[in-house]
């Protein structure tokens, strides 16, 4: 980070392009490999393997021991839609977002920052389709306005 000075500027801290590039790198690869423990990565390869009511037995039980987890309340909502059941995917894909948009605040870093804004891309993106498939035409609409804006805004406006 640096700092941009302009005669008759005040000092302000600039993030160069490189630096926020090595920031989204970071942030998604952050995604990646996440490790939250063996049932977890159970309940991945039940629901890649076409599995997904075994995985949401799993991801349900994870999710009692950490509600606040907005990770686990996503691949919940991404089992329940891959079993076929759009109204409780669309409810933890929104539990989800919420928890969020709860951990964005002003003083957190851009690489924890960046990471937050790249899952509610990930869950606006799945709710969209539990939405569509509930034919909530007004939810995939406030989806896909708030796909361009930052979490801090606010998704039902």
């Amino acid at each position: 980070m640096g700092c941009f000075l302009a005669r008759g500027v005040p000092i302000v801290p600039v993030v160069t392009r490189r630096e926020y590039l090595n920031a989204v790198h970071r942030a998604f690869d952050s995604l990646a490999r996440e490790r939250r423990g063996t049932a977890y990565d159970d309940a991945l390869v039940d629901l890649v393997g076409g599995r997904p009511v075994r995985a949401t037995c799993v991801f349900s039980s994870l999710l009692e021991r950490r509600p606040d987890d907005p990770t686990l309340h996503r691949m919940l909502g991404m089992s329940y839609f891959r079993a076929g059941n759009a109204r409780l995917a669309a409810r933890h894909l929104e539990i989800a977002l919420v928890l969020l948009k709860r951990a964005t605040t002003p003083d957190i870093s851009l690489l924890c920052s960046l990471r937050i804004e790249l899952e509610a891309s990930v869950v606006r993106l799945a709710l969209m389709a539990a939405y569509e498939r509930l034919g909530h035409r007004a939810g995939v609409l406030r989806c896909l306005v708030a796909q361009g804006r930052p979490l801090a805004w606010d998704l039902h406006s």
